[in-house]
């Protein structure tokens, strides 16, 4: 097999702004061929925008007439299952849209399928395919910042791109809101702590909408050697992604979005040792600031989705592991689960008439 042939179900904003201009990016290896959606006229209007050969209303019928090698699923969670249970049972490598499903069950039962058939699954976790993310796992890996101690995450996500509007789908996941940026959190932890045995969960109402259970949570995630706490805000009107990894000789502060990694050293607190940590933070940061201004300029930027699909396809051609097998996409849902459970709970046991 030289190249393989893609089909994306749903046409909303995952798909039009990250899948499909990574799939036409890597045309050499795997053909996007269809788009489907329960709308059949915007998976047209998409399919026409991005000349992409055909649209269909009808996943049957889009798998029996396609016949694709792969089947890129960005539709609202609660369809994941169903979805990638029938695509799998056609014979169809699985591209999954984080998270991977509702519940531990319905992963099982994606990965039954999986097997059955013999297809691979890959979940599409992008914050660990941010430049910076893979440049820190490979320090983590090599001993700069010797032994792993813990990490921090921070993210923040601006109220009105989900958080005031009383219809949209994320509200109805388990625990609300957090449903749909809280995987990110999750499979981060699990880049650096597998498995995650303890999970604590706090959370704050700070704002008036009646549709939105909490606005600020504070999660600690424990394994059995470390610790990972994170903040998830949907409360201001900045976006944030940060994480900082946590060493015995060093600290790496990532910043998803400006793409830049800074090694922190600090062990003496004397003016010109902190001096001299500020000029080598500084000489970090430009520097990570010039490679994605470089990267920028001669448009060789990667996007996640660019090291995800491109992994994906190399690995069904070349009959190697995916770059986020099922089991990772599995484990996550099963963390969000306890999350949304003790999220629950402190719902039941509020008074009425707050």
């Amino acid at each position: 097999m030289s190249k393989l042939k893609a089909a994306i179900i749903g046409s909303g904003l995952i798909a039009n702004l990250k899948h499909i201009p990574a799939f036409q990016k890597h045309s050499a290896k795997v053909q996007l061929a269809a788009i489907c959606d329960v709308n059949l006229e915007a998976a047209r209007k998409v399919a026409a925008a991005h000349g992409i050969p055909a649209a269909y209303g009808n996943i049957a019928e889009m798998l029996a007439k396609e016949k694709p090698d792969i089947v890129d699923i960005c539709t609202p969670p609660k369809t994941h299952a169903p979805i990638a249970i029938e695509a799998a049972k056609s014979g169809c490598n699985l591209l999954i849209e984080k998270p991977m499903a509702m519940s531990v069950g319905e992963c099982d039962a994606i990965m039954a399928a999986a097997k059955e058939k013999n297809v691979k699954i890959c979940l599409a976790h992008s914050d660990l395919f941010y430049y910076p993310f893979i440049e820190a796992r490979k320090l983590v890996r090599e001993g700069v910042i010797g032994e792993f101690r813990g990490m921090n995450i921070f993210l923040s996500t601006p109220t009105d791109y989900i958080t005031s509007k009383a219809d949209h789908w994320a509200h109805k996941l388990p625990g609300g809101v957090i449903g749909e940026t809280g995987p990110h959190i999750v499979y981060m932890t699990l880049a650096f702590i597998n498995p995650i045995g303890e999970v604590s969960v706090h959370a704050k109402k700070l704002l008036n909408y009646p549709w939105s259970r909490f606005e600020d949570y504070r999660i600690v995630l424990a394994g059995e050697k470390a610790i990972s706490s994170t903040t998830l805000s949907y409360a201001s009107n900045q976006w944030l992604a940060r994480v900082e990894i946590i060493g015995q000789k060093a600290i790496l502060l990532v910043d998803l979005e400006a793409m830049s990694l800074v090694v922190y050293r600090r062990e003496k607190l004397r003016p010109a040792a902190i001096g001299m940590s500020v000029l080598r933070e500084c000489k970090d940061l430009i520097g990570s600031l010039v490679k994605a201004g470089s990267r920028y300029s001669t448009r060789s930027l990667r996007t996640a989705q660019d090291f995800i699909i491109e992994g994906f396809a190399d690995s069904i051609l070349n009959g190697t592991p995916p770059p986020v097998p099922a089991d990772e996409g599995r484990e996550s849902v099963r963390v969000l689960g306890i999350i949304a459970k003790q999220l629950d709970e402190m719902s039941d046991n509020k008074p009425r008439n707050q």
